[in-house]
């Protein structure tokens, strides 16, 4: 085997190797959820690798806006924690490729399976910080019925640590009265995307 022909095989499998892994991301340059995540979505270390990489999705709000106050005082009375993690804060809202269309064309979106929605909660409009993240990863079907078999979790600021998961009443509570948009408030849609919702 001579050196040239060594040479272009190589050139060959490095390209070949590209190929695979281009093909293999979505269109947002990000590794889809994995299968387990899918379908079990109770791996902690394969739900925090999905989430640590949430600023690689599709950012739905590009202006951070402040909480909305109804949401916010809705979440204070059942908490159990010291402080409410909406008051007087500003989010960015992150979808992943396989909730995206639903959060961003549906009037009455349906999450698929999968679905991840990452919030960050920022302590100013300025900041590129977060204080903290909440997220949902619709689970499936029969994983939480009265709240639409989404699970909901609470992540430190770096997205290093699942602080608590699961069904969460604190949360389920608030997202009850969003059923018709699949338990998803989307009140932090910009109108442009709103308008074109069908």
């Amino acid at each position: 085997m001579n050196r040239r022909f060594k040479i272009t095989l190589i050139v060959l499998l490095i390209a070949l190797v590209s190929l695979g892994v281009n093909a293999f991301k979505n269109i947002s340059g990000t590794f889809p959820v994995s299968a387990s995540v899918k379908a079990r979505g109770d791996d902690p270390e394969q739900v925090l690798n999905a989430l640590s990489k949430y600023r690689t999705w599709t950012l739905v709000n590009p202006m951070p806006v402040m909480m909305d106050s109804v949401v916010s005082t809705l979440c204070a009375a059942p908490l159990s924690r010291p402080a409410n993690p909406h008051q007087n804060k500003f989010l960015s809202v992150y979808v992943n490729e396989t909730g995206r269309e639903a959060m961003m064309t549906r009037r009455a979106p349906h999450f698929p399976q999968g679905s991840l929605i990452v919030k960050e909660k920022l302590g100013s409009k300025e900041s590129q910080t977060p204080e903290l993240l909440t997220a949902m990863l619709k689970r499936e079907k029969g994983y939480n019925p009265e709240s639409g078999d989404w699970e909901y979790m609470l992540l430190d600021g770096a997205a290093s640590k699942i602080v608590e998961r699961g069904r969460l009443s604190s949360c389920s509570v608030c997202h009850a009265a969003y059923s018709s948009t699949d338990y998803v408030t989307r009140k932090y849609l910009p109108d442009d995307v709103r308008s074109k919702l069908r």
